[in-house]
């Protein structure tokens, strides 16, 4: 089976269209349509439903593309692979959330220091959309709130953070009476901090009034000093935070407030020397880090 066939018949699944694949691929569309049909012919079944809005995967489509992604992404691999230099060079691209993004400053810039040929990316999303860039090779590897569980993904190392309550600092606070009723302020609707909020105030017969949520880190802490509500971080965010004016932090009861931070990675990326380097420098700027055997 050509290379070249699925990498059409990937563009025509990705668009939805025979034309949008062509205008994509810069080839004519009856290019395209001949090249799905010698496809369809070798792999005596049909790919796609034609109809009059377009193209649709048929269940054997579905299955070759799949098949298709772990292929082309095997052969970008195998580039890698070849191409790898024993001196670091090239690029790398991370990702993290935002919250575990308050550690990679020092751990980015020590990287940066010792391998200047390295060009690093790093991409700030969501948990889910991590995950999902980390299993299509887009990233390299990204930090998170944790655990995650994928039969392809290794944590690398786990941060085990404890939690505290960011208020500010014209609030009495005498406990979870104090923050009842008040707002509180998070990042993205998927963290895992509210939910570690939540059980502590049911335990303690309280319950949660509202919820904002903020797109950065800076206008949530911005409206924590303001008096608009509270937050829920790390320690850690807040102990380097270097400007604390404004504001207070509580850190909550044991039994409550640990939550891990992982690195995660696909089992079977190809590791190059200067990603390598990255694990290795992750473990000299993160003492307190439990870096896990990835055989394991």
């Amino acid at each position: 089976m050509d290379i070249g066939l699925l990498k059409v018949f990937k563009s025509v699944a990705e668009e939805g269209s025979i034309s949008r694949a062509a205008h994509s691929l810069n080839y004519v569309q009856s290019n395209v349509t001949a090249r799905i049909q010698q496809l369809e012919q070798e792999l005596q079944t049909p790919l796609f439903y034609r109809h009059s809005k377009g193209i649709t995967l048929t269940s054997a489509g579905q299955t070759l593309l799949e098949y298709t992604e772990k292929i082309l992404n095997l052969l970008i691999e195998a580039e890698k692979a070849v191409q790898d230099s024993p001196v670091p060079k090239g690029s790398i691209t991370i990702g993290s959330d935002t919250t575990a993004a308050v550690r990679l400053p020092g751990i980015l810039s020590a990287y940066r220091t010792r391998f200047p040929d390295v060009e690093v990316h790093l991409d700030i999303g969501r948990i889910e959309q991590l995950i999902e860039a980390v299993l299509q090779y887009s990233i390299m590897g990204a930090f998170m709130d944790g655990p995650v569980e994928h039969p392809e993904i290794i944590q690398e190392l786990i941060i085990n953070e404890h939690l505290a309550l960011i208020v500010p600092d014209t609030l009495e606070y005498r406990g979870l009476s104090s923050i009842q009723g008040k707002t509180l302020l998070s990042l993205n609707s998927d963290c895992i901090y509210p939910m570690k909020l939540e059980e502590w105030l049911r335990e303690e017969g309280f319950r949660l009034a509202k919820v904002m949520q903020f797109g950065t880190m800076e206008g949530l802490l911005g409206c924590v000093k303001a008096g608009i509500g509270f937050a829920v971080l790390p320690s850690s965010y807040y102990e380097r935070l270097t400007v604390k004016d404004g504001l207070r932090c509580y850190p909550f009861p044991e039994r409550y407030g640990n939550v891990p931070t992982v690195f995660i990675r696909r089992r079977d990326l190809y590791m190059t020397s200067a990603f390598r380097e990255l694990i290795s420098i992750l473990k000299e700027e993160l003492p307190d880090a439990e870096f896990r055997d990835p055989s394991n």
